[in-house]
């Protein structure tokens, strides 16, 4: 064999360090051309002034390549033996993709052995390790915890957003209702549970997969050892073994839920320094997108505030592709849900994939009924494979996946995005009930809402029709209240996606229905359109660049440091980090309630009476807070003084005009169908009743006892309604056990109320009684027709204000308006109910 080191002028081979010199002298495969400009100015500010960073992150457009710039990194970092070097991916897919993308680049990397050891090109800092992220972080990982850990100085985790959420998952025990463990903590605490909401106990008690109840801090810590002994009998399952570790001396620190299908179990703070292979890293990189808002990493990574606030981005670029965003709700009312699915999801011969995101597997049975694919969580990577190899056939539905799918060029010309994102965790659903209007919940929303938009898009060239379609997604895109959480990109590609609405309505005529008005606007797009693309190149240049102004920057440290200081027993310190909170932080009576309430639950160990004091004081200010153990009565609603159309005219008067008006209309309407969540359902016809002007609350869940909504109007008559939104469209009876809970409620209102007028609603697909069950009080049932009548007549009612200044509207004319459409109150006691039918056999 040759030496041709002998032949060199040069006695050594020195290896480059910086990352665009290195990349030249790559052994890359043709297909992979020179560095873009974007990616050249990344390494280049890297390697001259951030390359010592302790934490970094990494942002810039979808498409710009981050996994390369990401690769280039820890290769730079090995040649100056700097190494080991970690590529973390959010799952098993995306570390598939990442390792052809190092061996096209020819960047040397390697897999963790067949035996689940750590490679020794690894841990001698020869080259970069590329895994998942539940191989780093969960509780037996071969990279060891706390003091006993494998030392890596570089880490990047890439899609990081999408990893917190792995992370969280890893320090969580989540068991079904079969499962031992489930049923013993069930039985533990059967007595507390009914405080908090005795319907919703009833309903989990009789196995509703929806229902849940936070189980109270103060049972939770008081039998925090019976939980321990439960819990530990199981320990070595596999539900439980990688969690364990942080459960087992942590208990008193864990929340859990527990629901008619599963109970889960969390650490009210994830001690992110256990894992001290990524804690103490020199430096620790975190790939994200220009969508998305990065403050999370503060509480949820442990990250530096001053990194987050000053990412390595790209500037010179705002925007990346294009997006013809079309909202058809907002062309024509004809143009709903239903209809577009209708119109999308039927298989067809075409040249390019259609792809929809919807926010449930529920949601996806329509898509299912039309012919649709429907990957389940483990199919997804072999459905995005199929559609790349040109299937484009069969519409796909991926079902609660917002990130981890490229689908560039013609694999997704089309995308629908159907229905605001659902939370799944439980701790997550309870959060977001909790904290409806927060920054927090509406952050983690617009950010699921950009993850989904930026699916199809993969790369400056690349464009894509995204159809937003739910009333739910349509109303927080569109509002004032909530599109100002979303990226500049996205709020001027809503924009332009309004301006395309108003510019086809004025189009509209005889001739050119709704849906041709559609059509033409996708012609435009995918026949490339050269009026359409100037249009959108000029209104995208219009973006002016922004640097990172989220408004929880501080709120998020704080809670971390509250979190920190409790964890370590010093329960003051911590209580005392969270008031900063409140006095400074919190201008919502409910958020303020949100604080108290885990003020409270730190203060509990150091005093109970005080704890109790500050839990009912969260409660005042929040009522779907946990009811206190102690000091809290009910009080009645009361309407003898009140003007209902005056409260009608005050509720109209709160919206800026009468777009939001109808806006927020719709989406309430839109979540008063059976199929939707009780939490929704509930919540919405709380809202319709306040918008009707009655005095409306929710008692079931606002004092944990009664039923699930209540109104109060004029002369004091009341509405009650026990609703199952969430029972089978196809069910034929009411059971015993609902019957049994509608019995309890009446029950109830007669206790509180006496013989007040009280109208008395189930709300249920079925009006046929079962033999075994029996009403004790006179009861009527709304099923899917009578409500469907109800949302006609309700958003026709508040149509009628778009021709009127409502400062000029009298009393006589709002009430005209109400008897017209059926919703004055003798027709809403008569038109949208009807009596049961008790079987005989």
């Amino acid at each position: 064999m040759v030496d041709f080191k002998k032949r060199l002028s040069k006695t050594e081979i020195v290896k480059k360090t910086n990352p665009v010199e290195l990349y030249d002298s790559l052994d890359r495969r043709s297909i992979a051309g020179p560095l873009r400009p974007a990616q050249e100015k990344i390494l280049t500010e890297w390697y001259e002034s951030r390359k010592d960073d302790k934490d970094l992150i990494v942002k810039l457009h979808t498409g710009e390549g981050k996994t390369l710039i990401g690769l280039l990194i820890l290769q730079s970092k090995i040649n100056a033996q700097k190494g080991p070097c970690l590529f973390v991916c959010p799952n098993k897919y995306l570390v598939q993709q990442v390792r052809r993308d190092a061996k096209k680049f020819g960047i040397s990397y390697c897999s963790i052995e067949p035996d689940n050891t750590l490679p020794n090109d690894f841990i001698d800092g020869k080259k970069i390790l590329i895994t998942h992220v539940q191989k780093v972080f969960n509780g037996k990982t071969i990279f060891g915890l706390g003091n006993d850990y494998t030392h890596v100085e570089n880490v990047i985790l890439d899609d990081s957003h999408a990893c917190i959420d792995s992370i969280k998952d890893t320090f969580t025990i989540n068991l079904d209702k079969e499962h031992q463990v489930y049923k013993e903590i069930f039985e533990l605490f059967k007595d507390a549970l009914p405080e908090q909401g005795e319907g919703t106990f009833l309903e989990i008690e009789n196995g509703d997969y929806n229902s849940f109840l936070p189980i109270p801090y103060w049972n939770w810590i008081d039998k925090s050892e019976e939980v321990l002994q439960i819990i530990s009998q199981c320990r070595d399952e596999s539900q439980i073994m990688f969690a364990w570790p942080f459960v087992k001396d942590n208990i008193k620190n864990c929340q859990a839920f527990i629901s008619g299908r599963n109970i889960e179990i969390t650490p009210i703070h994830i001690p992110i320094e256990k894992f001290a292979t990524f804690h103490r890293a020199s430096q620790r990189i975190l790939m994200s997108a220009t969508t998305q808002d990065d403050s999370f990493f503060i509480k949820g990574l442990g990250f530096d505030v001053e990194a987050v606030k000053n990412p390595l981005d790209n500037p010179t670029q705002v925007w990346s592709g294009e997006k013809m965003l079309l909202i058809p709700s907002l062309i024509d009312d004809s143009l709903d849900r239903v209809s577009m699915v209708n119109s999308l999801a039927k298989p067809s011969d075409k040249n390019y994939g259609v792809v929809s995101l919807v926010s449930s597997f529920g949601k996806a049975e329509i898509y299912n009924s039309l012919g649709a694919l429907i990957p389940t969580s483990d199919q997804v990577g072999a459905f995005v494979d199929h559609l790349k190899k040109g299937n484009f056939k069969q519409t796909v539905v991926f079902a609660n996946r917002y990130d981890g799918i490229d689908l560039p060029d013609e694999t997704c010309r089309i995308l629908v995005v159907d229905g605001r994102p659902f939370f799944y965790s439980l701790s997550d659903r309870y959060e977001e009930s909790n904290r409806m209007g927060s920054d927090s919940i509406n952050i983690k929303i617009a950010q699921k809402v950009e993850q989904g938009l930026g699916r199809s898009v993969r790369g400056e060239k690349d464009y894509c029709i995204i159809f937003v379609i739910g009333a739910d997604l349509v109303k927080f895109i569109k509002s004032s209240r909530t599109n100002k959480y979303f990226s500049s990109q996205t709020q001027k590609q809503i924009e332009i996606g309004l301006n395309i609405a108003e510019m086809a309505v004025d189009e509209l005529s005889d001739k050119n229905q709704p849906m041709d008005a559609l059509k033409s606007l996708m012609k435009q797009s995918l026949q490339r359109d050269e009026g359409w693309k100037e249009f959108y190149k000029e209104e995208m240049d219009k973006i002016t660049s922004t640097a990172g102004t989220s408004v929880i920057y501080d709120t998020l440290l704080l809670e971390r440091k509250a979190a920190e200081q409790n964890y370590a027993g010093d329960y003051e310190k911590a209580s005392s980090i969270v008031q900063q909170i409140v006095d400074n932080h919190c201008s919502d009576e409910s958020e303020k309630g949100w604080y108290l309430q885990l003020m409270a639950r730190y203060k509990y160990l150091q005093s109970k009476v005080d704890s109790n004091n500050l839990q009912k004081a969260a409660f005042l200010k929040n009522h779907e807070l946990l009811k206190p153990s102690e000091g809290i009565t009910y009080k009645k609603l009361d309407f003898i003084n009140e003007n209902r159309i005056q409260r009608i005219i005050a509720h109209i008067k709160s919206f800026k005009n009468f777009e939001e008006l109808m806006l927020t209309v719709e989406g309430i309407l839109a979540d008063l169908e059976f199929g939707t969540s009780a939490e929704k359902f509930e919540g919405a016809l709380q809202e319709l009743g306040i918008m009707l002007g009655f005095l409306s609350e929710r008692p079931d869940k606002e004092f944990k006892k009664g039923p699930d909504n209540l109104w109060c109007g004029v002369s004091n008559q009341y509405f009650i309604f026990e609703c199952k939104s969430e029972v089978n469209v196809e069910r034929q009876e009411i059971n015993k056990h609902e019957a049994g809970q509608m019995n309890t409620h009446c029950a109830w209102f007669e206790s509180q109320y006496g013989d007040s007028e009280v109208k008395r609603v189930l709300v249920i697909p079925t009006k046929n009684l079962s033999y075994h069950a029996d009403f004790t009080h006179k009861v009527e049932i709304m099923k899917r027709g009578k409500l469907k009548s109800l949302r006609s007549n309700v958003k026709a009612f508040f149509k009628e204000f778009n021709k009127y200044e409502i400062d000029s509207l009298s009393d006589e004319k709002v009430q005209e308006f109400l008897n017209a459409h059926k919703l004055d109150v003798d027709s809403l006691k008569k038109e949208y109910s009807e009596k049961y039918y008790k079987k005989t056999s």
